[in-house]
């Protein structure tokens, strides 16, 4: 360790030690064991606040280590597959996400404890490559002889997502080395590669390396470390009473030295008024519904009121934009559909922003779409719709929503059917109402719209497939795969309508510590079983899928209608 790393630990342990009592301590000989497993973005925090927490409280700490992911024999979640037991884990907040829904930890002890950036190393004494711009940083890159990059959550973000997005993947690859078990740092002081990459925190304690900055904030990924207690926990009391210290106040100069962000430090008192959700869409839609029924539990989860104003128009441009418009910083939501709405809005030209503007808090409902005919009609299987598109042109009738996935797809099938488009007489509405009226009443012969709605006019159709990877118990219909298994046709799986929640990009970069807290507030508003309750009562989707997650789907989802969107001009 560096002579001033070493020093400036060493005060934060004595500051701490002399200046941060817990509330609750353990009786004089009755100590107690505490079973601590932590990854590798914590470690150098956890190293010099686990002596304060021993000293005051009397417990002793029985500390293991592992990447917060990944399939190396040391990683957390490999240790707690094989059984192995611990009362407190910290690692990544996704990884730790999965635990949680894997039933290992107990979801209403997880914690927030501090932020992480990513930054690049290279070796004691070696220059130090300029990655101050998106340009010097793509260029250092290039010119890089050999690249380390870690196993855990930053380097799957380099490699999985950065990397490709750049476009520099196939270059980087052959060069780029990923270092399972040990620091990235550790790899680059040896001399085994020129430059690494890890969170800024576990690369200032390596000896023989040379932190040299954070990546462009264009570029940058934050991780959150969390913690929480494990199912199987021995001692549930103690391990609150560790969870509580570590996230504390009096500890976040402690972490701070150590290249994290504290969580409950940087939050300050946000929000101290009012938050307001914007919803792109008029009074009574199926997003304003969903936003009105779940703004108390945030605003019970955030402690402040909750006010829900409704800006409709233009395919959620104008609520899209109002977001964008006002001050970023975290009193303002978009309630969107963010799929295929904004995606579309962005496509067609129309908006000034792109899909990196807004920040996902949560993705939450998930509208699959349904292919259905009248129950009357003669065709009964999707090869046999199809068929009598080829063989019958301006024959066969079909309505959509405008814009919509279904529309989308009803254009998709034709083109790698090889059909002619002006086959098919498409009526494309401007509601779903209308549009499942028409199948109903026989004024179409079929409709491509969101399976949910469609529960409305269930005795006037029959379904033939449900556009997803798996079937819905709802509706007795093969997968779209299924449907067209028959024609030996593949047809990409488009997605239906998403909503959610969001805030724009500029809040998350300016004021991160506050994005996490409207997301955590969504998450525990959602996991409130009355809140649930109301949401399956009133058919909407209220599923946790976090900002990650969110994210990943919107991209996924803005590259599909991006590659065959044209189909929807050629009107």
């Amino acid at each position: 360790m560096r002579p001033v790393f070493r020093a400036c630990l060493t005060l934060a342990l004595v500051a701490g030690i002399t200046g941060c009592e817990p509330e609750v301590a353990v009786p004089a000989g009755d100590p107690r064991e505490l079973r601590v497993v932590t990854s590798g973005g914590f470690t150098a925090a956890y190293n010099v606040l686990a002596p304060q927490f021993e000293a005051n409280t009397g417990m002793r700490l029985v500390t293991q280590y592992g990447a917060s992911s990944g399939g190396a024999p040391d990683s957390i979640p490999e240790r707690l597959a094989r059984g192995e037991q611990f009362d407190v884990i910290i690692l990544s907040r996704s990884s730790l996400d999965r635990l949680t829904e894997a039933g290992l930890v107990r979801p209403e002890t997880r914690r927030d404890l501090a932020r992480s950036s990513i930054g690049m190393a290279v070796r004691e004494g070696a220059p130090a490559p300029d990655i101050s711009t998106p340009d010097a940083f793509v260029e250092t890159l290039r010119r890089a002889a050999s690249i380390g990059y870690s196993a855990s959550a930053s380097g799957t973000y380099l490699s999985t997502d950065l990397f490709p997005r750049l476009g520099l993947w196939p270059e980087l690859e052959s060069k780029s080395t990923r270092v399972v078990s040990e620091r990235v740092a550790a790899v680059v002081a040896r001399g085994d590669v020129e430059i690494g990459f890890q969170q800024v925190s576990e690369i200032l304690p390596i000896d023989g390396a040379r932190f040299v900055d954070r990546i462009p904030d264009e570029y940058q990924k934050i991780t959150t470390f969390s913690t929480g207690i494990t199912s199987t926990a021995a001692d549930a009391k103690g391990a609150q009473q560790l969870i509580d210290f570590l996230s504390s106040v009096s500890v976040s100069d402690t972490i701070r030295q150590t290249g994290l962000e504290p969580v409950t430090a940087s939050a300050g008192d946000f929000p101290s008024r009012p938050v307001t959700i914007v919803v792109a869409f008029g009074v009574g839609g199926s997003a304003d519904r969903m936003t009105r029924t779940i703004s108390s539990f945030v605003a019970d989860a955030l402690g402040q009121p909750v006010q829900v104003i409704n800006k409709r128009g233009a395919g959620t441009l104008i609520g899209s934009n109002y977001l964008l418009e006002q001050p970023h910083d975290g009193y303002t939501m978009l309630a969107s559909g963010f799929s295929p709405y904004l995606t579309n809005t962005i496509l067609e030209g129309n908006a000034d922003y792109t899909i990196d503007d807004f920040a996902y808090l949560n993705f939450q409902w998930f509208d699959e779409d349904l292919i259905a005919v009248n129950r009357d009609s003669e065709y009964r299987d999707l090869p046999t719709l199809l068929a009598a598109i080829r063989d019958n042109p301006k024959t066969v009738r079909g309505s959509v929503v405008r814009g919509s996935g279904g529309h989308l797809l009803a254009k998709l099938l034709l083109e790698v059917s090889g059909i002619p488009q002006d086959n098919l007489n498409l009526v494309a509405y401007n509601g779903g109402g209308l549009a499942r009226a028409a199948v109903a009443g026989h004024v179409v012969d079929f409709i491509i719209i969101s399976a949910e709605g469609t529960e409305s006019v269930r005795e006037y159709v029959h379904p033939l497939a449900i556009v997803s990877n798996q079937r819905n118990p709802e509706w007795d219909a093969p997968t779209l795969a299924e449907a067209m298994a028959p024609t030996g046709i593949e047809v990409p799986l488009l997605p239906g309508t998403i909503r959610g929640l969001a805030t724009s990009a500029e809040t998350k970069r300016q004021y991160p510590e506050r994005f996490e807290v409207l997301a955590g507030a969504v998450r525990t508003a959602l996991a409130d079983a009355s809140l649930q309750d109301l949401l399956e009562r009133a058919s909407i989707g209220g599923r946790w899928t976090g900002p990650e997650e969110s994210e990943r789907l919107m991209r996924e989802t803005f590259r599909i209608f991006e590659q065959y969107g044209y189909l929807l001009k050629e009107q």
